[in-house]
């Protein structure tokens, strides 16, 4: 049995760190051994070694690249991996550069007719939402915005209503980042009609209270106290109505965030008090 057998007999056996030993005994000699490279790059990871992880990946994708389109899988994998691993180190602008090239490549691929489309526009579904996620919390809100409008182009396509409604919601988010409140209220209101027509489960109801909460949150900032009140109240009915389904026997839902329920509550106290003043004005 040779080393790199050897090593990978130990990884299925869980013995990572045997494994990796030898892996590095292979590397030496032979430093384009495709195979010990995999090993090493996915050894790394789980021993949290991702620095080493990453380079390895690198190589890896040197060498696919070379092969062209043939080699298209790997290639999303070895990309993905990177990226993966420079959000566990908390590097979202390399995890951003990697996901762009994920992207590139599966919009290279969506563009030739064949049977082949719905697979890369899933696999394009799943890099948008990482993309404009990422864009979104380095305060990238621009960028967000032109993740977003190019996922529902995509979802126009390929996409359920519920995945059409979300990404409304994430770009009504980012729209609401960058003070284009007119656009955002658009898109808010879009994703709301969207789940007030999706059904009763835990999970949609909490959907629709986040965005009342959002629509509260605009509300107020521009002084309609009135129409704030309102989506306060909404937000309020229907993350209770959530919290009530989630005992309901066969509702799989969640509710994702306590924390909106606690803010809405506040800015409502907030309003009731001060109905008066409003009212007079």
């Amino acid at each position: 049995m040779s080393l790199i057998e050897t090593a990978e007999e130990l990884e299925k056996k869980g013995e990572y760190l045997g494994s990796l030993e030898l892996v590095l005994k292979v590397l030496e000699d032979e430093p384009d051994n495709v195979k010990a490279l995999e090993l090493k790059a996915s050894l790394c990871c789980i021993k949290d070694k991702l620095p080493e992880s990453i380079r390895a990946y690198k190589k890896l994708l040197r060498f696919y690249e070379d092969e062209g389109d043939e080699k298209v899988w790997p290639q999303l994998y070895i990309l993905d991996s990177i990226r993966s691993n420079y959000r566990l180190l908390k590097n979202l602008d390399k995890a951003i550069s990697y996901c762009e090239k994920s992207v590139e490549l599966c919009e290279r691929f969506l563009k030739i007719e064949g049977p082949h489309r719905e697979y890369f526009a899933e696999e394009l579904s799943q890099r948008f939402w990482d993309l404009g996620g990422y864009q979104y919390k380095s305060r990238k809100y621009s960028g967000a915005v032109n993740t977003y409008k190019k996922f529902l182009k995509l979802l126009s396509e390929f996409g359920c209503l519920e995945t059409i409604a979300d990404a409304l919601y994430e770009l009504a988010c980012a729209y609401h980042k960058l003070n284009r409140t007119t656009e955002a209220l658009s898109k808010y209101s879009q994703a709301l009609r969207i789940y007030d027509g999706l059904g009763g489960s835990a999970h949609l109801f909490s959907c629709r209270s986040k965005v009342h909460y959002s629509l509260c949150t605009i509300r107020f900032g521009v002084r309609d106290y009135e129409e704030a009140l309102f989506h306060a109240e909404k937000c309020l009915l229907f993350l209770e109505i959530a919290y009530e389904k989630i005992n309901d026997p066969g509702d799989l839902g969640v509710v994702e965030d306590d924390s909106v329920y606690k803010k809405a509550k506040r800015l409502q106290s907030s309003l009731e008090k001060n109905k008066f003043l409003w009212k007079e004005k």
